[in-house]
């Protein structure tokens, strides 16, 4: 290769390598900044509450039934384990309808010489409930003496009478071991018409109408009692009162 070669290849490696350098130190960096805006989202949540009321108005028609009601009375027997139900089946609430009902079912009975003595004797008590199986009352010697023309007269009949037999009597009434006791303590010698035996007092008492306490009147054991107590004063008016036939007080009005 000859000089002139030589030289033409090195300045077109001279031309090459500046314009390459040039291209090199004109070029800038350019950065490129990517700026992200933050997005912000806000979620609401709305709670929405439906509340819905449906009143309702119910109408009630009330229908008022009449009902009939039949008494219908369940009693034991003392002796007996059979139970037995009875009415008086609408029987009057009267004297004059219990006497004729006793009168025939307890015709064996005693109590009263006649329907008059009768009728005058049951003006005493009080007239209480129909059907009533104990207590005081005309109502329970009805249901007794009705019980008593079925089905066993001589257990029913002394619940019926006057006296009602520890059945138709209530709790804590005179009673004749009182009476007696009292009147042997205030009646004495020719004012004691029992002459001092216990038993004739009590057999005498065993049949009259209890009454109350309250009783200063009377055909009751509780007029007797009264008047015995007061006999301690008195012994002379009082005891006849205290005696059986009642001395005029204590007697049937």
């Amino acid at each position: 290769m000859n000089i002139r070669s030589l030289t033409f290849l090195s300045a077109l490696a001279l031309s090459l390598g500046a314009c390459t350098g040039d291209d090199t130190g004109d070029t800038e960096s350019t950065t490129t900044a990517t700026t992200t805006s933050p997005t912000t989202t806000d979620t609401t949540t709305s709670d929405t509450t439906t509340t819905t009321t449906s009143d309702t108005t119910t109408t009630t028609s009330d229908t008022t039934t009449t009902t009939s009601d039949t008494t219908t009375t369940t009693t034991t027997a003392g002796e007996s384990d059979s139970t037995t139900t009875t009415t008086t089946g609408g029987l009057e609430q009267s004297c004059d309808a219990y006497c004729d009902l006793y009168l025939s079912a307890c015709a064996d009975f005693t109590e009263y010489d006649n329907k008059e003595a009768c009728v005058a004797q049951c003006d005493q008590w009080p007239l209480g409930e129909a059907d009533a199986l104990d207590g005081d009352s005309l109502g329970c010697r009805i249901y007794h003496a009705t019980v008593a023309d079925s089905t066993d007269p001589n257990v029913h009949c002394p619940h019926a009478g006057p006296s009602g037999d520890g059945v138709c009597v209530d709790e804590g009434a005179p009673d004749c071991g009182s009476y007696c006791d009292i009147y042997f303590q205030n009646c004495t010698d020719k004012n004691d018409v029992y002459e001092g035996d216990a038993a004739a007092c009590m057999s005498a008492c065993v049949d009259w109408y209890a009454g109350s306490a309250d009783d200063v009147d009377g055909d009751t054991i509780g007029c007797r009692t009264y008047h015995a107590g007061a006999a301690l004063g008195d012994p002379e008016l009082h005891c006849p009162h205290a005696s059986p036939s009642g001395g005029g007080v204590c007697v049937v009005g």
